[in-house]
């Protein structure tokens, strides 16, 4: 039987600049508080090792490789699904991708960024996924999209069509324009009755600020947790049972007139 809550812990970190080892060797701490506050899935903001670097190939590496590893160790010892992401190797530009890894340390579900972020050029050094994969936490159908990907409605809509209840979304969102990211998020939840996770960084890298405001928005778009701009853990409870009952009560992803879209 398929769980009616799901407790998930957003880490909002302050991701040191393109360090790898000093990014992982803080995981250990937020992947234990998160497993100790009884959350069943963690998830790190986008590019968690490094930050959102326009200097991707230095720092590629296969999937699976050595940070899915890192955390597939995590995974096991806490009991816990984990959600990070990576620069993944790929030609001729490496990938923005997102992974998952389970309890048992399996690596169930890998994500490449569908929309390179052309505004920063991240379209100049990143290339970008094809693919909008489901996987569970717990029996619980989830999707992953990565930053940018929340203004677009497309793919959200395509997770919830093939059942997606819960969609986790790293990101690296700045301060300037995180009126948007509460919004978006709220949105994407509002429009496909599901539950939507952003998880945005804090503190500054050498070009941009972060102002966190990582949060969990139900299948109403409300608010379940919400960040602050510090580092730290946020932590909610999804109403499964809640989002299950609205689809059933107010079936609006039946009415999409799917024949007429491609003419608009």
């Amino acid at each position: 039987m398929r769980p009616t809550t799901l407790r998930v812990a957003l880490i909002q970190q302050n991701t040191v600049w393109q360090d790898p080892s000093a990014n992982l060797s803080q995981a250990r701490e937020h992947v234990e508080a998160a497993a100790k506050a009884g959350a069943r899935v963690a998830v790190f903001p986008e590019l968690f090792t490094l930050g959102f670097t326009m200097a991707p190939e230095p720092f590629a590496e296969p999937l699976p490789g050595p940070t899915t590893d890192a955390l597939a160790t995590l995974s096991r010892e806490f009991g816990i699904y984990l959600v990070g992401s990576v620069v993944e190797s790929h030609l001729p530009h490496p990938c923005n991708a997102a992974f998952v890894t389970a309890p048992d340390g399996a690596l169930i579900a890998a994500y490449r960024k569908l929309h390179p972020f052309s505004y920063g050029e991240e379209n100049r050094h990143y290339t970008g996924g094809t693919e909008c994969p489901v996987f569970e936490v717990d029996g619980v159908p989830c999707g992953l999209q990565i930053c940018y990907d929340l203004r677009f409605p497309e793919p959200f809509r395509a997770l919830a069509a093939k059942g997606s209840e819960v969609v986790f979304v790293p990101a690296n969102w700045p301060a300037r324009r995180i009126s948007a990211w509460s919004t978006l998020l709220a949105a994407r939840a509002i429009e496909n009755q599901m539950a939507v996770c952003g998880v945005n960084r804090v503190g500054r890298d050498p070009h941009l600020e972060y102002p966190g405001k990582s949060a969990i928005h139900d299948a109403f778009g409300a608010v379940v947790a919400m960040g602050g701009d510090t580092q730290e853990r946020v932590i909610g409870d999804i109403d499964l049972g809640q989002l299950r009952a609205w689809r059933e009560r107010f079936p609006a992803l039946k009415d999409r007139r799917t024949n007429l879209y491609p003419l608009l």
